[in-house]
């Protein structure tokens, strides 16, 4: 599934909007913790050194904008139930 990510050719958005869903490419910086290489996330809020959200498949998590490694797509609410029924998840420790 990870080819969703290198093969979507629509639009994308490089910062998230809070109440927003969106999944993208994740590499963490932290050493010793797991890590959704895929998250699919609903935005919570946004901070000069990246922002927050709720990961559907691991739970609340941060994310600082350097490791960021794609442009965010946007997933509408109409798909939000068919995108978290997707295996996505790309779970890593660092």
């Amino acid at each position: 599934m990870s080819m969703l990510f290198e093969s979507y050719k629509g639009p994308s958005i490089i910062v998230p909007e809070p109440n927003k869903y969106y999944v993208f490419v994740y590499i963490a910086k932290t050493r010793g913790i797991e890590f959704d290489q895929h998250p699919f996330i609903e935005c919570s809020n946004l901070f000069s050194w990246g922002f927050s959200g709720n990961n559907a498949h691991i739970g609340p998590r941060q994310y600082t904008w350097q490791e960021v490694r794609s442009n965010l797509l946007e997933i509408p609410e109409s798909q939000v139930q068919i995108v978290n029924e997707m295996p996505i998840a790309k779970l890593r420790s660092s």
